[in-house]
């Protein structure tokens, strides 16, 4: 073994792996981070395709506000350094939601967005109200649990009982789903659709969706405002490999992590596919924690409680893209507004049923980064995605010599589906590039290219999702898969609050991790 030790070794450059690396390395730690591709970023990278350059997977950031009114996110990429590196831009609207018969566009703002709501539903506006300070209570209780899990203040297990009073909200609603809370308070089936659009961010529909999950999600974006990278989250997954290297931390690109070294019941280092095995102190992992045990450690090492813990999780929606370069400004289609949804119905059970087959698509959203970023497509034209949830199970099945045509149909029915409210936007694409969940899988390394990393039902939320320290001392999990969840902010900050469980660890023990 490499007399080289290293006092943290990441295995895996996506936002979690960058994250907790970067951290890690700017509170003194000596790190080496480990990536298998030659880029940065995991989702959050780009790609080119003629004269464009596609943003992959971010829509809308969560968490960031302005240097004025910083959201938690923001606050953490200050601390960094990341911000005097990145810019970014607040999204104008919350959202457009699009039916058959009813088309709405959402404000910013918990007053704004409440009174637009109740402005378009008047039968139901007390509801709404009485809904929308359920969410509110609940959102700044999880914000204050937040910063206390973030400083290390949790409660310790004597304190257990006093979160009740503390913290009633959470206590209440902790295993509770966003449709049985939403559907107390409001009836009208439109006006529940409306509210929750953004179920796709969860990857789970209302009657299925954490509710502590979706109030924290709902009230990050109306307090501060979704955002985008100014560029592209390329730039953002860069910023966090400058921070690392100038922090005394150093990356490995085309460097595969093959087997993660054991002794005694304890992690000791990691061995490349180059065949060199790097000592290190302790081992965090980016990659899906299934895979980290069951092929980089071998599951003959991993405690049985441990592996039917993780076996009792469900992996989380893939994501079906259609990437559009159009030849035409945005305004000549009628491109206004940076995330729009297109439901075929309000029975959003039903659209979630259609994820797992390869049936015509019955919502999509649209994604036209022009609207906020004019300089990222060439002058003169616009880049459009459009994107459908769909598990990975029905691609399994689906014989290779007929996959093109799959993914082409599926592609086709979309652009159909977005020709309802912009017409004339498959005669002006000069480049259609389609994404299935069998690419997540192969380029972004990601177990039936989740993109959520595990499903987010109740019971496998932030609280009770798998924990950042694994079954092996020494080794520690970063990423969708692990506290907070799936999304760009949340693996950003699994990272942060992983580094902070090592450094706890370290003053305690001594030693690293």
């Amino acid at each position: 073994m490499s007399q080289n030790q290293y006092d943290v070794v990441v295995i895996g450059a996506g936002l979690g792996g960058l994250s907790a690396a970067a951290y890690l390395a700017k509170r003194g730690r000596r790190v080496l981070l480990l990536e298998k591709h030659n880029v940065p970023g995991g989702y959050a990278t780009s790609f080119v395709r003629g004269r464009f350059e596609f943003e992959i997977a971010l829509h809308e950031l969560s968490g960031v506000g302005t240097a004025e009114n910083p959201g938690p996110l923001y606050r953490y990429l200050k601390y960094l350094g990341i911000t005097d590196q990145v810019e970014f831009v607040t999204i104008p609207d919350f959202y457009r939601s699009v039916f058959a018969d009813y088309d709405v566009t959402l404000p910013l703002g918990r007053e704004a967005y409440e009174q637009k709501l109740c402005a378009e539903f008047p039968a139901e506006a007390d509801g709404i109200r009485r809904f929308l300070k359920r969410v509110y209570a609940l959102g700044d209780e999880l914000r204050f649990f937040n910063k206390l899990a973030l400083s290390g203040r949790l409660p310790k297990v004597d304190q257990l009982a006093q979160i009740p009073l503390n913290l009633p909200n959470l206590a209440r609603y902790a295993l509770t789903t966003w449709g049985q809370v939403l559907n107390r308070d409001v009836k009208d089936q439109r006006a529940r659709a409306v509210l929750s659009q953004l179920w796709g961010y969860m990857g789970m529909p209302p009657a299925k969706a954490s509710y502590l999950y979706f109030a924290t999600m709902l009230t990050e974006y109306l307090d501060y405002g979704p955002a985008h990278v100014k560029g592209r989250s390329q730039t953002l997954s860069q910023a966090f490999v400058s921070v690392l290297e100038k922090a005394g931390g150093e990356v490995r690109f085309n460097c595969a992590a093959e087997r993660i070294l054991t002794r005694n019941g304890k992690v000791i280092g990691v061995a490349t596919c180059d065949g060199d095995e790097i000592a290190a102190g302790a081992v965090v992992s980016n990659a899906d924690p299934v895979t980290t045990c069951r092929e980089m450690i071998g599951l003959e090492k991993i405690p049985a409680k441990f592996w039917r813990r993780l076996r009792s999780s469900t992996i989380g929606p893939s994501s079906f893209n259609v990437y559009l370069g159009l030849a035409v400004p945005p305004e000549k289609l009628g491109l206004a507004n940076h995330e729009v949804f297109i439901n075929v119905t309000d029975d959003f059970d039903a659209h979630y049923a259609q994820m797992r087959t390869l049936d015509e698509p019955q919502e999509i959203s649209v994604t036209a980064y022009n609207t906020v970023l004019p300089e990222i497509s060439p002058p003169g034209t616009s880049m459009v995605v459009l994107t459908l949830l769909t598990y990975a199970d029905p691609w399994y099945h689906v014989p290779p010599r007929e996959y093109v045509d799959t993914k082409n149909r599926i592609a086709g029915q979309m652009i159909d589906l977005a020709e309802r409210l912009y017409p004339g936007l498959r005669a002006a694409a000069e480049v259609v590039e389609v994404s299935t969940p069998i690419t997540n899988m192969r380029y972004a390394n990601a177990m039936g290219g989740s993109i959520y990393g595990f499903d987010q039902p109740p019971e496998d939320s932030s609280f009770f999702r798998l924990p950042h320290w694994g079954p092996l001392k020494n080794l520690f999990f970063v990423g969708a898969w692990t506290p907070p969840g799936g999304g760009f902010e949340p693996a950003m900050m699994s990272g942060r609050i992983a580094g902070e469980v090592i450094l706890r660890q370290t003053k305690r023990t001594g030693k690293e991790a």
